[in-house]
C-alpha cells in the first residue's frame, strides 16, 4: 500500500465510525402512534381529490420561519404543518396536524387532520415522505431530543397507516 493512501484510509475508517455512533444515537426506538386511517376517511378523502400514492410538499413545522432550503430543529409529538404544493383539493397553504416520531433513524409523521385556508377541516391519512409507510432519514447529529431535518419535505396520501 502507497503511504499517501494511508492517511485516506484513516480518516474514512475514522468518518465511517463516526457515522455510525452518530446514526445509532439517533436510532433509539419510540413507539407508533396507535392510528388507524378509518373507512370513512378514506372515502371522504376521495371527494377530496386525493387519492393513495399523491405527492407534494410540505412546511414540516409551519411557525417556524425560514427558506425550503433551510434546516429546522423538531422534537417527537405534534406538529403543525403547512402545504407547499395543491394536492387533490387541499390548496397549498393548508395546514395538517399529527404526530412526529423517530424510529430507528427514521423520522416518521403520520398527519389525520387537514385545516384550509378557508377555515373547512378534514380528516386526511398523509404520511411523511415519498411512500407508504412514509418517512425519512434525520441528519447526522440528529438525537431523539433534537431531529435534524429539512424544513421542506415530501409527503405522500395514503389509504392506510402502517
Amino acid at each position: 500500500m502507497h503511504s499517501s493512501l494511508k492517511p485516506c484510509l484513516i480518516a474514512a475508517s475514522t468518518l465511517a465510525l463516526t457515522a455510525c455512533v452518530t446514526f445509532d444515537i439517533g436510532r433509539e426506538k419510540t413507539k407508533a402512534p396507535q392510528l388507524t386511517c378509518a373507512p370513512d376517511t378514506v372515502m371522504l378523502m376521495k371527494k377530496l381529490g386525493l387519492e393513495p400514492g399523491q405527492q407534494g410538499s410540505l412546511q414540516l413545522e409551519a411557525s417556524q420561519s425560514g427558506g425550503p432550503n433551510d434546516y429546522g430543529i423538531y422534537r417527537q409529538g405534534h406538529v403543525t404543518s403547512r402545504l407547499e404544493s395543491a394536492v387533490g383539493n387541499l390548496p397549498a397553504g393548508t395546514l395538517v396536524s399529527g404526530v412526529l416520531w423517530m424510529n430507528t433513524g427514521k423520522v416518521q409523521v403520520r398527519y389525520t387532520q387537514a385545516s384550509l385556508p378557508d377555515g373547512q377541516s378534514y380528516p386526511v391519512c398523509l404520511v411523511l415522505g415519498t411512500e407508504a409507510p412514509g418517512g425519512i432519514y434525520a441528519e447526522a447529529g440528529t438525537t431523539v431530543g433534537a431531529i435534524t431535518l429539512p424544513k421542506s419535505v415530501p409527503f405522500t396520501v395514503v389509504s392506510q397507516f402502517e
